[in-house]
């Protein structure tokens, strides 16, 4: 238990980073607004030094204005709601407060999206493995969706914000900047999902067949795989078509095809995505 503590943390603490990295030294040099708190950051520093006025650090944005946030959602929800959200956010500022000291990506902008993208993508998909979320729209949008639109879901609330945000980054940079920003938001979103998955690809293959026995029994002396029939397997005769489902990791992708072709060249082999297994952590290891 105290290991997985001490791991939850270190994603923190690792994920605030190179998501600090990505909007710090990559985006906001380069002017992309992809959304979020950062994102406001960017367009008010923008504002700010049209005005005449001093620049604004996206530390103190990200700090300013997640303060309130957390106060209404203790008010509203209790502490047990924010969880471990007070902590990430603070990291965050502090990681930002760190990352504005070293030197900043002034390129082209796809390189900036793309890395931008990548650090961020890898940055949020550590945070949420570590169980929590950096505030920011995210605690906006369910405040919002606790207080006022209780018919609108959370996520539907949280891309509005982000569009909101990015439809000003608009205004205030111009369309060929929006563009690339939502490039960012695109390569940010499946590294995300890539990262805060484990990174262990899972697949699952229906299998017709005519040789469901020897079919089945191939398939579960691979590497201890368990194969389950859709229809009667105990009762399935030698020979006649039966319908089997088995989950396997991609690293044996290769092998299960060569397996099938093997034992029935007319089998039919639908392959799908999984999002998760439950039950056996072979699969993740």
């Amino acid at each position: 238990m105290e290991k997985k503590k001490y791991a939850a943390y270190g994603m923190l603490l690792a994920g605030t980073a190179l998501l600090a990295v990505g909007v710090q030294n990559f985006l906001e040099p380069m002017e992309l607004v992809a959304g979020g708190i950062s994102g406001l950051g960017m367009i008010l520093d923008d504002v700010s030094r049209r005005l005449g006025g001093p620049a604004v650090p996206l530390w103190l944005v990200n700090t300013a204005l997640n303060v309130p946030l957390f106060l209404l959602a203790w008010y509203a929800q209790g502490r047990q709601f924010l969880g471990k959200t007070i902590l990430t956010s603070l990291l965050f500022s502090v990681m930002l407060y760190i990352a504005a000291r070293f030197p900043m990506y002034h390129g082209d902008l796809l390189t900036a999206a793309a890395y931008g993208g990548v650090l961020m993508g890898a940055g949020l998909g550590l945070v949420l493995r570590g169980g929590a979320t950096t505030g920011g729209v995210d605690l906006a949008a369910a405040l919002l969706h606790d207080g006022f639109f209780h018919h609108v879901s959370v996520a539907r609330l949280v891309l509005f914000l982000d569009s909101s945000i990015i439809l000003l980054g608009l205004v205030t940079f111009g369309p060929t900047h929006t563009l690339y920003a939502i490039l960012a938001v695109g390569i940010m979103e499946k590294v995300m999902d890539r990262v805060a998955e484990g990174g262990s690809a899972v697949r699952a293959a229906v299998i017709v067949t005519e040789e469901g026995k020897a079919m089945a029994e191939g398939l579960s002396a691979l590497r201890g795989r368990g194969v389950m029939s859709l229809l009667d397997m105990e009762n399935c005769p030698e020979k006649g078509q039966n319908v089997l489902y088995c989950v396997f990791s991609q690293k044996d992708l290769s092998l299960v095809k060569s397996l099938i072709m093997n034992i029935d060249r007319k089998a039919y082999f639908l392959l799908s995505d999984m999002r998760d297994v439950l039950g056996d952590t072979e699969f993740h290891k």
